[in-house]
């Protein structure tokens, strides 16, 4: 008897604890063309997801870097805490370039809330039959 509820309270306590999950799953997102309209998107699960700038302000999950490569974020609905990240436009140069989701996701009465931090690569490539 004590094993079982030993058993039972093993599984209570790990389900008290949120853990992010994204799709894609890999580091790294399709490849983008130089010139070429690029789309992708990026879901994050676990629980409802937040972030917020040094100032305490809410702010956007995901960040690019370099910023210059005409690639931006935005979110897939106007809501501010939501689960969902879009990567689109047209990159104007040839790199790599990194992708980085992170926040925390919101506990509940019994969760415990927790922190993710993930980090993408694309790779920008000249058009074909350029040099």
């Amino acid at each position: 008897m004590q094993n079982i509820l030993l058993i039972f309270l093993i599984f209570s306590l790990s389900a008290c604890t949120l853990h992010a999950r994204f799709t894609p799953e890999s580091d790294k997102l399709n490849d983008a063309t130089q010139g070429v309209t690029y789309y992708e998107q990026i879901n994050i699960f676990g629980g409802p997801v937040y972030s917020f700038d040094k100032n305490g302000s809410p702010k956007l999950v995901g960040e690019i870097t370099p910023k210059d490569t005409g690639l931006y974020v935005q979110q897939c609905n106007d809501k501010m805490r939501n689960n969902c990240i879009q990567i689109r436009g047209v990159p104007t140069k040839a790199g790599i370039v990194k992708v980085r989701v992170s926040g925390g996701l919101s506990g509940a009465m019994l969760q415990k809330s927790s922190q993710f931090d993930k980090t993408y690569t694309i790779i920008i490539k000249k058009p074909e039959g350029s040099s």
